[in-house]
């Protein structure tokens, strides 16, 4: 005869809003006294209590899950619907952007984490909750750095269920994280976390090699090529002459004269910094400072000239158009690294025009267009 194990369990009732002081770090009694205003009509502090203490106590069975979204999808001891699994691993993993912009760049070490205290204090977010996220990142990082065969943001979609635009998150998080780009000099305060993320995904999408690798690595031939180019466009006075005129007279028809004349006089500068900032990318030591190298050498730059990011895409624009235009430059030149340069400046324009943000009166007066 065969023997049958039965179990039974009831529905699980999910409150949203217990859910989210739960994610926020309140205790039980912090969370009653922050839900009594809005409970109508009017409950007993005791039995609003005993309904959050419940509701925690659900919370709390489930945690360890959470930390395995795929284990806790296919699970029954918790009887929910898929959407409502699914709803639960994105709040789980959802974060506060103030927190994730204490620790972006620094390594996910037990360190940082200690260091947490400070986070807190800064931005009034719960140490819990500070923890929290901090774990879910290093949780993120650890299960996708062996992987292969998927992109990185393929990898967390896949291994922690998250919705395509939080997974998207989760990789730039971690692409600056792997690559320790440094987000803290005093220039750089300025910046929010949407600032140093966006910035993570357009150097995914263009300064990177293009392979199946989880964690994308800086691409070395593309610092290769841009050291090529550096010698054969500034190395060559004819090149940058004609360079030079062909993008002045594609500025010609928007640009105020003023401020085409301040760029035809500092064209080389210009051209050399962008071309400097191309060369670090493979350079582990130097990398980590291209946030500062962007602000520093071409955003601050271009406040001095007056230029709107308006006309700071038209400049970038001009460079991609005419660089195939420079017969100066034989066409095998042009031919062999027209991608590269593309890559190049489109990085750029993307980043610095992102990061164009007006810094203090002294910092700017410390910067010019020769630095």
């Amino acid at each position: 005869m065969s023997e049958w194990m039965v179990t039974t369990s009831s529905a699980v009732v999910l409150d949203e809003s217990i859910l989210q002081l739960w994610l926020l770090g309140h205790n039980v009694d912090q969370a009653t006294i922050l839900r009594m205003p809005a409970i109508q009509p009017p409950v007993p502090s005791r039995v609003l209590k005993s309904y959050i203490t419940s509701q925690y106590r659900t919370y709390e069975m489930m945690h360890h899950y959470l930390h395995h979204p795929r284990h806790f999808a296919g699970q029954f001891m918790f009887p929910l619907s898929q959407s409502a699994k699914q709803h639960l691993i994105e709040r789980y993993y959802s974060f506060d952007e103030a927190v994730i912009r204490e620790i972006l760049g620094k390594k996910l070490s037990s360190r940082t984490r200690k260091d947490l205290d400070e986070v807190h204090e800064k931005t009034g977010i719960k140490l819990t909750s500070c923890r929290r996220q901090f774990d879910n990142l290093k949780r993120v990082m650890k299960k996708v750095e062996d992987a292969e065969g998927r992109t990185l943001i393929q990898d967390i979609e896949h291994q922690f269920l998250l919705p395509h635009h939080l997974a998207r998150q989760y990789a730039h998080i971690l692409f600056i994280a792997d690559n320790k780009l440094d987000t803290f000099r005093k220039r750089l305060s300025c910046y929010q976390f949407t600032d140093f993320e966006y910035c993570g995904a357009v150097f995914m999408q263009y300064w990177t090699a293009s392979t199946m690798d989880t964690l994308p690595e800086f691409d070395p031939h593309l610092a290769q090529d841009v050291r090529d180019l550096k010698s054969l466009i500034l190395n060559d006075r004819g090149v940058l002459d004609e360079f030079r005129n062909r993008v002045s007279n594609n500025l010609a028809q928007s640009a105020h004269p003023p401020v085409l004349e301040r760029i035809q006089s500092n064209f080389k500068v210009v051209l050399r910094n962008m071309l400097t900032v191309g060369c670090m990318i493979n350079q582990q030591k130097d990398v980590r400072n291209i946030f500062v190298e962007i602000t520093d050498k071409l955003v601050d730059a271009f406040l001095q000239v007056g230029w709107s990011p308006v006309d700071m895409e038209l400049f970038y624009n001009g460079l991609i158009a005419e660089f195939h235009n420079t017969t100066s430059l034989t066409s095998r030149y042009r031919e062999r690294y027209g991608t590269s340069w593309i890559r190049l400046v489109t990085g750029i324009k993307l980043a610095s025009i992102r990061l164009y943000r007006q810094p203090t009166t002294q910092s700017l007066l410390t910067r010019s267009f020769t630095r």
